[in-house]
C-alpha cells in the first residue's frame, strides 16, 4: 500500500504542477478513486499527510465512494475511523473537515434505519465540546442536505426513513444549535444556517406534505414544529432582532443578516396560516422588516432617490430586507382578510414599505416590492402556488 500511496501523491502533485499531463493525472486519479484498495490508501493519507491538496483529495474520495455505494470492506468501522480523522482536522482545513462531516452522514445512510437515533445522539455527544463546535455545526447542516442529496445512491425508502428519524429529534437539534450560537458571531452564522437547513427538512414530514397537497385547493398547513414553540425559539427571536437592527450603529455583519433572512424565510415556509403560533411568528418577522427598513430609508433618503449601484453596501442591505418583504405578500393578504376590522398597524406600515421598494431605482429591489403585491394578489384570487 505504501507504493500505492506514493503513486497517488505523485499524481496529485502532478495534477497541480505538471500542466502538460493534467488529463493523464486526472484520469489516473479517477480510476484510483473507484478501486477497492482506495479505502486503505486514503485513510493512510488522512493520518500521515499535511498538504491540504492531498487531504482534500483523500476526504473527497471517501465521500464520492460512499455516495456511489462503493462501501468499505467493514462499514461498521467506517464511522469511528471518520471520527478519528475528524478529530485531527477540528481546526481545519475547513474544506477537509467539511468532506469528512459529509462522509459521516453518507456512511449512516447505508446503515440500518434502526441505528439512526442512537447515531445522532452519540455523534452530538462526541462533538459537544467547544473544540469540536465547528464540526458539530457542519454536521447538523449536512444532515438535511445529504438526506435530500440524490447523489447518494440509497433507495427512496431508506432516504425517507433517515429523514423521518432525524425529524423526530428536531427539538434536540435546535437546542444544540441555540447553545452553539451563543458562543460568538463566528459560530452564530453557521448555527443559523444549520437551523435554516433543519427547518427545510421539515418538508419531508409526510403529514406536512399531505397538508400542503390539500392546501393546493384552498386548505391550510402548519408544520408540527410551529406548534411546538418555534416562534419562541431563541434563534428565531435573534434572527428577527438582527433584521430589526439593520441600519443602526449596532447592526450585525451582512453575512449574519443574510443568514438570518434565510432562517426566517424557511420558518415562514412552514405555514400558510395567520392565527396562533403562525401569526406570532409572522408578526415578529414583519415588525423586524419594517423596523430595519425604516432605519435604512431614514438614514439614506438622499441616496435612495438616485439610481443605486448594483453591488454596494446599501444595495446589499436592502436586498436582505427585500427578500423577506417579497415573501410577506401572501401573509399580508391573509391577515387583511382574516382581521378586516382589526388589522394590526404594522401591516399598514408593511404595505407602505412595499410601495417604497417599488419606487427604488434598482431593478432587483423594485421587483421585491412588486413580488409582495403579486403574492398578495395571488392569495386573494386563489392562484397561490404551494411548493411541495
Amino acid at each position: 500500500m505504501a507504493d500505492a500511496a506514493t503513486q497517488v501523491l505523485g499524481h496529485i502533485h502532478g495534477l497541480h504542477h505538471d500542466f502538460s499531463k493534467t488529463q493523464a493525472h486526472s484520469d489516473w486519479l479517477l480510476r484510483f478513486q473507484q478501486s477497492p484498495e482506495a479505502w486503505v490508501v486514503v485513510y493512510g493519507l488522512l493520518t500521515s499527510q499535511s498538504d491540504e491538496v492531498v487531504l482534500y483529495f483523500a476526504s473527497h474520495t471517501i465521500v464520492s465512494k460512499l455516495q456511489a455505494g462503493q462501501l468499505p470492506p467493514d462499514l461498521t468501522a467506517c464511522r469511528p475511523q471518520l471520527l478519528s480523522c475528524l478529530a485531527r482536522f477540528r481546526s481545519g482545513p475547513a474544506a477537509v473537515r467539511r468532506q469528512l462531516v459529509i462522509a459521516m452522514v453518507d456512511c449512516q445512510l447505508w446503515r440500518p434505519a434502526a441505528e439512526d437515533t442512537q447515531w445522532l445522539k452519540d455523534t452530538l455527544s462526541q462533538l459537544s465540546d467547544n473544540e469540536a463546535m465547528m464540526c458539530l455545526l457542519e454536521l447538523l447542516a449536512a444532515i438535511p442536505e445529504e438526506a435530500a442529496n440524490r447523489k447518494v445512491m440509497v433507495g427512496a425508502e431508506r432516504r425517507a426513513s433517515f429523514a423521518a428519524s432525524m425529524l423526530i429529534h428536531s427539538n434536540l437539534v435546535l437546542e444544540a444549535l441555540c447553545k452553539a450560537a451563543q458562543a460568538s458571531e463566528a459560530t452564530a452564522i453557521p448555527a443559523v444556517r444549520a437551523c435554516a437547513r433543519w427547518l427545510h427538512l421539515q418538508h419531508a414530514d409526510p403529514s406536512l406534505r399531505a397538508q400542503k397537497k390539500a392546501a393546493a385547493s384552498g386548505g391550510r398547513f402548519t408544520a408540527p414544529l410551529m406548534r411546538q414553540g418555534l416562534p419562541e425559539n431563541p434563534l428565531i427571536l435573534r434572527a428577527a432582532q438582527v433584521i430589526a437592527g439593520i441600519g443602526t450603529s449596532q447592526a450585525a455583519s451582512l453575512e449574519l443578516c443574510r443568514s438570518c433572512a434565510e432562517l426566517l424565510s424557511e420558518a415562514m415556509a412552514l405555514t400558510n396560516e395567520v392565527t396562533g403560533p403562525s401569526a406570532q411568528l409572522l408578526l415578529q418577522i414583519i415588525e423586524g422588516v419594517v423596523t430595519g427598513s425604516r432605519q435604512v430609508f431614514s438614514l439614506r433618503e438622499a441616496q435612495l432617490s438616485a439610481w443605486l449601484e448594483s453591488d454596494c453596501e446599501l444595495t446589499n442591505t436592502l436586498a436582505v430586507l427585500g427578500r423577506l418583504l417579497s415573501e410577506l405578500g401572501g401573509p399580508f393578504a391573509r391577515f387583511v382578510v382574516l382581521q378586516e376590522n382589526n388589522v394590526p398597524a404594522v401591516l399598514n406600515d408593511l404595505s407602505t414599505l412595499a410601495q417604497h421598494f417599488v419606487r427604488l431605482r434598482h431593478t432587483d429591489l423594485a421587483r421585491c416590492g412588486l413580488d409582495f403585491w403579486y403574492q398578495g394578489l395571488a392569495v386573494h384570487l386563489g392562484a397561490e402556488a404551494i411548493e411541495e
